[in-house]
C-alpha cells in the first residue's frame, strides 16, 4: 500500500473524459443505499421492530431533532433530503476502511458534486418557500450593488464546503497509508477507528452545513419576527 493508491486513478476514458475509480465508489455506494431502501421497504414493523429498523429510526428521528433544534420549528419536507445527505456521506467516508474499496470523497470532484447539490437545494427550497421574485430579491438586499458579492457568498460557500470534506477525508487516508508503511502491524486498527470517527463528524458537519443554508434561504423577515415574538410564551 503506497501513497499514490491514496489518489483517485483513472479507470478508463470515455472519450476525452477520464472516469476515476472515484466515480466507480460513488455508484457502490448509490447502488447500496438504493438497495438497502428497497430491501427494508417492504420490512418495516410497527410492532416488534428488528434492530435494523431501530437505527434507521434513530438517525431519522435525529435529522428532525437536528431541523427543529436549528430552525426553531418542524420542517418536515427537509427531513428525508437531509437523511439521505448524511447517509450517503456517511458510508462514501467509510467505504475506504472496507478491503479493496476507496472512499469517493478523497476526489475533490465528488465533493464539490456533492456541494454543487446542497447549493442546488438551497435555491430550490427558497424558491419554493418564498416564490421566484421574492427570492431572487434576496441578491440585492440590501441595496443593488450587494449582488456581486451575494453571488461570490454562494461560490466561497460551495467552496469551502467541498475542500472541507475533501481535506479531511484525503488527509485521513495520506497519514493511514504513511503509518501503515512505517508501522504496518501495529497502527492500522487505531487510525480505523480514528477515520471512522472523521468520517461521521465530515458527514454530519455537512449535513449541518447544509440545512443552515436551506434555512437562511427559506425563512424570511416575517418568519424571523414571528419566531420572535413566540419565543417569550414558549416552555
Amino acid at each position: 500500500m503506497g501513497i499514490e493508491s491514496v489518489f483517485p486513478r483513472t479507470l478508463f476514458w470515455l472519450g476525452d473524459v477520464p472516469i476515476r475509480d472515484s466515480v466507480l465508489h460513488t455508484w457502490i455506494v448509490m447502488v447500496v443505499l438504493l438497495g438497502i431502501g428497497v430491501w427494508a421497504h417492504n420490512r418495516l414493523r410497527i410492532w416488534d421492530p428488528k434492530m435494523w429498523q431501530l437505527v434507521v429510526e434513530y438517525i431519522v428521528d435525529y435529522v428532525e431533532k437536528l431541523v427543529v433544534d436549528t430552525s426553531g420549528r418542524a420542517f418536515p419536507e427537509l427531513v428525508p433530503y437531509l437523511t439521505t445527505m448524511i447517509s450517503f456521506i456517511l458510508l462514501a467516508n467509510l467505504l475506504g476502511m472496507f478491503p479493496a474499496m476507496k472512499a469517493p470523497s478523497r476526489d475533490l470532484n465528488t465533493t464539490l458534486a456533492l456541494s454543487v447539490v446542497s447549493l442546488g437545494s438551497w435555491q430550490a427550497y427558497g424558491i419554493r418557500k418564498r416564490g421566484f421574485r421574492a427570492y431572487m430579491h434576496t441578491f440585492i438586499e440590501p441595496m443593488v450593488f450587494m449582488l456581486p458579492l451575494n453571488l461570490l457568498g454562494l461560490v466561497s460557500r460551495v467552496a469551502s464546503m467541498a475542500l472541507r470534506l475533501f481535506g479531511n477525508v484525503i488527509a485521513g487516508e495520506m497519514i493511514g497509508a504513511v503509518m501503515f508503511m512505517l508501522v504496518p502491524l501495529i497502527v492500522p486498527l487505531p487510525l480505523n477507528m480514528l477515520g471512522m470517527i472523521t468520517g461521521v463528524l465530515q458527514a454530519l458537519v455537512f449535513t449541518v452545513l447544509t440545512l443552515v443554508f436551506v434555512v437562511e434561504a427559506i425563512s424570511s423577515e416575517e418568519d424571523e419576527t414571528g419566531v420572535a415574538h413566540e419565543a417569550p410564551g414558549t416552555i
